[in-house]
């Protein structure tokens, strides 16, 4: 089997679960100020049935079936309603969190309590009905405006990003090396060959001395997705294209990737570095494995010390890490610069606000004791096709000599 079919199940069963018990509650609490009668609650059950299948139905197509054009409307459709519907979930809990600090307030004060039970009483459609049913609407068409600013944002070209890395005594020969870095594409289910052949034009026309790509390059099989991936072939630069593995590797089937990249052309660096001649300079450019690559493949486990072997005498230590947290072992292992990407800034309301909790480092550049990290917010996007807050980019970054 090209991919752990015990893990897809778990996943998509565990997603679909949390799925139902978000859309119940929207859906629940969105429809409590209308008193629907029985055939129309059943009618909306019957909605929030279909639209928790619906994603997942979607990604096992895409997994198992040739791509045609109503497949392509399907995925695109539950995605979309997927990003819809998250954005949706999270306005009525943070509205419903907020009614609950405002009664608080309101239980505190006696006579604001009063006057509110005074105000309702006697009427048969009051000022609270009118509130709680134009805010259900209000939430709907909020969501659905969000949804179609991020699908935007989404599917327009990624925009190029400059950043400039300063680095003390650099040797003259490496002033100016420019490194593109491409990051979190996920071809797969929405996204396809043609979007990733203008992202090869545009990261060609930078005129890059090395491309990097820091993983999540694919959402399914080398079997299904070989021809839409077949444009990296195209890339550009001086000394090559270096790929390390990112976590929806795992998930795909990893070692045919593998495989397929490297008759590609492309460099995978496992755990390893290549050292590349520059204007009289030494730059090591190292990878390594996904940080929880262990989990999935235990011969694969993230070592930034074992992919450092080698590299003593080189000018500059550049590391490529799939997700950010490598750059604790980075340091210790003596490398100048790691480039990452996985979070994907966030990517989307709530995600941009919630991914803060769980990644130190999420999207930029920063340091950490001595090593500098750029965080890349990703060149494609996973799941719904919505960027908010979070704009995708090709990342140029380019060595500069700092005194």
């Amino acid at each position: 089997m090209e991919f752990d079919l015990q893990r897809l199940v778990i996943f998509l069963s565990v997603f679909t679960v949390i799925l139902f018990l978000g859309y119940s509650y929207a859906a629940s609490r969105l429809s409590a100020p209308f008193e629907l009668n029985t055939f129309q609650s059943v009618l909306l059950w019957c909605a929030v049935v279909f639209l928790v299948l619906l994603t997942p139905s979607a990604y096992i197509l895409s997994l198992f079936y040739r791509e045609t054009p109503w497949q392509k409307f399907w995925a695109y459709s539950a995605f979309t309603t997927l990003g819809f519907s998250t954005i949706l979930v999270s306005f009525v809990v943070f509205r419903d969190l907020g009614n609950l600090v405002w009664k608080g307030s309101l239980f505190i004060s006696d006579k604001l309590q009063a006057s509110a039970t005074q105000t309702e009483e006697g009427s048969g459609f009051s000022r609270r009905d009118f509130i709680s049913r134009f805010s259900s609407f209000a939430l709907l068409g909020m969501a659905g405006g969000l949804t179609a600013f991020g699908m935007y944002q989404a599917k327009k070209s990624p925009s190029v990003k400059r950043v400039s890395i300063k680095v003390k005594d650099l040797p003259e020969g490496l002033h100016g090396f420019k490194i593109a870095q491409l990051s979190d594409i996920h071809i797969g289910p929405t996204i396809k060959g043609g979007f990733l052949e203008e992202v090869v034009r545009k990261t060609n026309s930078l005129g890059a001395d090395m491309v990097a790509v820091t993983g999540d390059l694919v959402d399914g099989t080398v079997g299904m997705l070989r021809d839409h991936v077949s444009p990296l072939k195209g890339l550009k630069s001086k000394h090559g294209t270096f790929f390390v593995t990112g976590n929806h590797e795992y998930y795909s089937g990893v070692l045919a990737w593998i495989r397929e990249l490297e008759e590609m052309g492309i460099h995978v660096l496992l755990n390893q570095n290549k050292l590349l001649e520059h204007n009289g300079a030494t730059i090591a450019v190292a990878g390594v494995t996904d940080y929880k690559a262990h989990t999935i493949i235990p011969g694969h486990r993230t070592d930034p010390k074992q992919a450092s072997q080698g590299t003593e005498n080189a000018h500059y230590k550049l590391l490529l890490a799939h997700q950010p947290n490598s750059v604790f072992e980075a340091a210790k292992a003596g490398f100048d610069l790691q480039l990452s990407g996985h979070t994907h800034g966030g990517q989307y309301f709530p995600g941009n606000v919630f991914i803060h909790l769980f990644q130190k480092f999420v999207a930029g550049l920063s340091e950490w004791e001595g090593t500098q990290l750029y965080v890349s917010r990703g060149t494609g996007y996973w799941g719904p096709p919505l960027r908010i807050g979070a704009p995708s980019e090709i990342t140029v970054l380019v060595l500069e000599k700092h005194s």
